[in-house]
């Protein structure tokens, strides 16, 4: 496997545990915005899902994953990142894991897009940093005050999540802290500041949500 999958692959696994609580139904016609290698996808197709759809501006990456996973090679596909290829109330869950802070104007691209594609009733479930943790920490790893604004254009609060989810008419918006102290994240804080990671995970794990690490959540159209 490819180093770079297999790093992906370790965050997945956070990903798939938060999915599975909801106990979506195998047959559920299921899209996952910004799938990357396809790794999320992958490892829902192990659990039995059978009705998966992934798409990601990074061609490289989709092609990456098409060669990777080859069981699923029909179901990612490449998109320029505007118009989501599929028409309106085409799916039963859509999912957006590490990325609604990465795409401009992400107010606009929820209420015409996101909304949109998901059939009536039908989910919306999604993790993304909270800006307050994850500002400084990018200043911090890229020695820079400005860099992580070319690739987190949209970093939300507790607040301002909630109001853009509301806005695009989402109802029944859930936002929570799920388990932080997983492997991945054990392996990259020690990477990044060593063997002060772990207690910084245990810190962060009980601080209140509106400062958690990452917000995730549901919510239903």
């Amino acid at each position: 496997m490819d180093t770079a999958i297999a790093e992906e692959y370790g965050n997945i696994n956070s990903s798939v545990e938060y999915f599975l609580k909801f106990k979506i139904p195998k047959e559920a016609r299921i899209l996952d915005i910004g799938c990357s290698y396809g790794s999320l996808l992958y490892k829902l197709h192990e659990f039995g899902y059978t009705n998966l759809q992934g798409i990601d501006v990074n061609k490289k990456l989709i092609e990456m994953g098409k060669k990777e996973y080859p069981v699923i090679k029909d179901r990612i596909e490449y998109y320029p990142g505007d118009i989501i290829p599929f028409e309106d109330n085409s799916f039963d869950v859509v999912l957006m894991f590490d990325v609604i802070e990465h795409i401009p104007d992400i107010h606009i691209f929820l209420a015409n897009q996101v909304y949109r594609i998901i059939k009536k009733e039908g989910k919306f479930i999604f993790q993304t940093p909270n800006k307050f943790i994850n500002i400084p920490w990018e200043i911090i790893h890229n020695y820079s005050l400005t860099a992580y604004k070319k690739y987190h254009c949209s970093l939300q609060s507790l607040s301002s999540l909630r109001m853009i989810l509301e806005n695009a008419k989402f109802k029944n918006i859930i936002l929570e802290k799920h388990n932080i102290i997983t492997d991945h994240n054990k392996k990259k804080l020690k990477k990044n500041i060593g063997s002060l990671g772990l207690p910084l995970l245990h810190i962060i794990q009980r601080m209140p949500l509106s400062i958690s690490s990452n917000f995730w959540g549901n919510c239903k159209k």
